[in-house]
């Protein structure tokens, strides 16, 4: 991880590499077939990294004796398919829960014990306070770090998640462990931490610490008070994070990659601690993670919520060194891609279940032109500020953008599809447009002149030159008014049993109707890329 002055790069050989990402669904990498196949699936959806799991269940079946046959059928595939894998370790727990660890540790209640509720019900999840756990996790991620170091010669393997979605259905535990701690002084470090980050805090945390009179001693309730579960949900916070730290921690004593940690998001600003996992890296407690847990390099958000391009700005913090990574979103817009690694300076982004999205034949042309055309272009001019993205979220009719000089103004069409792009200052005036169903003009912010289209070129970038395909002025412009933003086109076909993608680069025929139905039944769009050259009049 590379941090600059205006976004994070994630380096991967020694270059900047934004990952045009997709998760396999939980339980693909359990089995050899099931995972080829994904593979495959994967590499034809046009990514480039693949982020899989690993289950602590089938890892180590018995305390202390391993098998890592999944792990090197992992690497081969990804060698083969040339490939970057980000393992998931599936361990003490996933979605709140403790489905993934061994039958060993589930059975033994009373070594690795449970979460208990407020009327003193033991629940399924191993409790964050259980250190038996913690030290088996991390011993067990230990060794699959000291494997991947042996084993993995190319580098396959280029960053880990350990857990998934933590956090407590409950507002708290109820161990004596744990309500011995939350009666406590509440740690230095976080004090320390509070106080020289007071003015950037999360809200709810600085608002919780303020209405408390911002003590400096005292216990989790004295300092934060429980209105809404507000202390016990940065206790609970504060212990999961120190619970992840250290299986980092000590993961990356053996080989130093970069680690982070995923949320299962709030999934409405009211929601109570324990309605969601309770002390997991939601975006409230971001401050907690960020002191209790320097060895986890940032959080990342799963989202499967309507409000993508708020979440996204609530995890993208600069100011608090975690970059946005999107490591599973729900898979209906590949244009969330473009909008994060343009608007966001995103580290990658990935929809869950990739391989299922292999029918979808938008989303592959989409995903094609990321990674072959633009990726390039992308990299060049993250945290520059001369780059946005465009994305029509629900009803939205238009967008605005002030991008250097200039303010695009964004009029979304084709309602009900897709609308998505990114728009690019690449000179004084001139600009690079990809996206599709939108139509673009130009404001000048010299209020005594006004912006005028001079030429429109159509193309794509190919081995990282610019090939022009049309010029697209008079009509086509509404005679130097508007970029219309439509895409490609592409008909689809089976040739030798394989799926083949031809770019219609002309109107369909009209002589042959038979030929022109059938087309027309294939017909696929995709964004395409525009380069545009304004010049100024005075008014």
């Amino acid at each position: 991880m590379r941090t600059l002055e205006n976004h994070t790069q994630f380096i991967v050989n020694g270059k900047p590499f934004l990952m045009v990402a997709g998760e396999l669904h939980n339980s693909t990498s359990s089995a050899p077939e099931y995972f080829r196949q994904a593979m495959q699936n994967a590499k034809d959806m046009h990514v480039n990294t693949v982020i899989a799991s690993v289950a602590w269940e089938q890892f180590e079946l018995s305390e202390g004796k391993f098998d890592y046959s999944l792990i090197d059928f992992i690497l081969k595939n990804a060698n083969e398919k040339q490939l970057k894998v980000i393992l998931i370790w599936f361990a003490t727990w996933k979605n709140g829960e403790s489905s993934y660890v061994p039958l060993w540790i589930k059975k033994d209640t009373k070594r690795f014990f449970r979460i208990r509720n407020k009327a003193g019900e033991s629940m399924t999840a191993i409790s964050p306070f259980c250190e038996e756990a913690m030290m088996a996790d991390t011993r067990a991620f230990v060794k699959l770090m000291k494997y991947i170091k042996e084993k993995d010669v190319n580098r396959a393997i280029i960053m880990m998640q350990p857990e998934n979605e933590v956090g407590a259905f409950s507002e708290m535990d109820y161990n004596e462990v744990a309500i011995k701690k939350y009666r406590e002084q509440v740690p230095q470090e976080l004090i320390s931490y509070l106080l020289v980050n007071h003015h950037n805090l999360e809200p709810e945390l600085k608002a919780s610490w303020d209405e408390n009179g911002k003590k400096q001693k005292g216990n989790w309730g004295e300092l934060f008070g429980e209105r809404n579960y507000a202390a016990q949900n940065y206790f609970m916070s504060w212990q999961y994070a120190k619970y992840m730290n250290e299986v980092c921690k000590q993961g990356k004593r053996i080989l130093p990659l970069p680690m982070y940690v995923n949320a299962w998001l709030v999934q409405y600003p009211d929601e109570l601690p324990g309605k969601y996992p309770n002390g997991g890296p939601v975006s409230r407690v971001m401050d907690i993670y960020k002191a209790a847990a320097p060895d986890i390099d940032f959080i990342a958000p799963d989202i499967y919520l309507p409000n993508f391009k708020e979440v996204c700005d609530m995890y993208s913090r600069h100011s608090k060194k975690n970059p946005l990574f999107i490591p599973e979103c729900e898979r209906s817009n590949p244009g969330k891609a473009y909008y994060a690694l343009a608007t966001h300076d995103a580290l990658g982004f990935g929809p869950f279940g990739i391989e299922s999205l292999i029918a979808d034949n938008a989303y592959s042309l989409s995903f094609k032109l990321l990674k072959d055309e633009l990726l390039p272009i992308i990299t060049q001019y993250q945290g520059s500020g001369k780059m946005k993205g465009v994305l029509r979220e629900g009803n939205e009719d238009t967008a605005s953008l002030l991008i250097g000089q200039y303010k695009c103004n964004v009029e979304f069409t084709n309602k009900g599809k897709n609308a998505y792009g990114i728009i690019i200052q690449t000179g004084k005036d001139e600009f690079l447009v990809a996206g599709i169903n939108m139509k673009v003009n130009f404001e000048t912010l010299d209020k005594t002149k006004k912006a005028v289209i001079g030429e429109v070129q159509e193309g794509g970038f190919y081995n990282e030159r610019w090939v022009p395909s049309r010029y697209l002025n008079g009509d086509e412009t509404w005679h130097n008014s508007f970029l219309f933003v439509t895409g490609r086109s592409y008909s689809v076909g089976i040739e030798n049993g394989k799926r083949v993608f031809k770019q219609i680069l002309a109107p369909l025929p009209v002589l042959n109707t038979n030929l022109e139905v059938g087309l027309e039944q294939q017909r696929v769009g995709c964004p395409g890329i525009y380069r545009i050259k304004l010049y100024q009049l005075g008014i």
